[in-house]
């Protein structure tokens, strides 16, 4: 008999696998190779890698949440590390092409501030979201929690969209800075519209309202604390 590494529970020799937790029955020591393979196994496994979930974040996007709340767990990547490694992501980015530098000739130290804190300010978005979204759409019975997940999902993809597109066109046409950043807006809520859609099977004219109403809301209150917050406390520093 075995005994798991995971869950120290006893099977037979001839498994190859833990039948209580899955865990493998040969395990190696870690070393770079391990690493290696592993990185590129959480990116490119054929169906629960990042890269399957940005295309069914592409073509299906309320369906792939409704799939992963109805129970779906193991057919696509975690929506929580998803996120956070998409946030990752932008933060680098967004500090490293100052895409959030508007006018470089009229510095704004709003957006500065913007800059500096925009990996909260994604964090932060999701459950805001969510405590907009959930009585919009509290007759489909979704609870808190479900809406979290609709907003980590969509969250992720749209700073997958950010990465790809934004921060491209903005490094070009920064001339254009406003152009593009409402256009990015734009088309998010109604991607998002689409998804919303999907999930919770409403009128699409009152979906896209109701969408609209929500980040309206997200983004208000988003900007009434970081107005509070540079004045109350940074204002007398610039």
């Amino acid at each position: 008999m075995k005994t798991c590494l995971n869950c120290d529970k006893k099977y037979q020799e001839s498994y190859k696998f833990c039948p209580t937790c899955g865990q493998k029955s040969s395990v190696h020591r870690i070393n770079t190779h391990f690493l290696i393979h592993e990185v590129i196994h959480a990116f490119t496994h054929a169906d629960t890698g990042i890269f399957y979930l940005v295309k069914e974040l592409a073509i299906k996007p309320g369906m792939v949440v409704k799939e992963y709340v109805a129970g779906a767990r193991k057919k696509y990547y975690n929506p929580f590390n998803f996120f956070l490694i998409t946030v990752a992501i932008s933060t680098f980015l967004a500090a490293y092409f100052h895409i959030f530098d508007g006018n470089p000739q009229s510095p704004n130290p709003i957006s500065n501030l913007v800059t500096k804190y925009v990996n909260w300010i994604f964090v932060a978005s999701v459950p805001l979201q969510a405590l907009f979204t959930w009585p919009f759409f509290r007759k489909k019975k979704y609870n808190y929690a479900e809406n979290i997940i609709f907003h980590l999902f969509l969250g992720g993809f749209r700073i997958v969209f950010y990465v790809l597109l934004f921060v491209v066109f903005i490094t070009l046409f920064r001339q254009y800075y406003n152009v593009i950043l409402y256009s990015y807006f734009f088309i998010y809520i109604l991607y998002v519209t689409w998804a919303a859609k999907q999930f919770y099977e409403e009128n699409v004219y009152f979906t896209f309202l109701k969408i609209l109403l929500s980040f309206a809301l997200t983004q208000a209150l988003i900007s009434v604390v970081i107005g509070f917050i540079y004045h109350a406390f940074l204002k007398n520093q610039h």
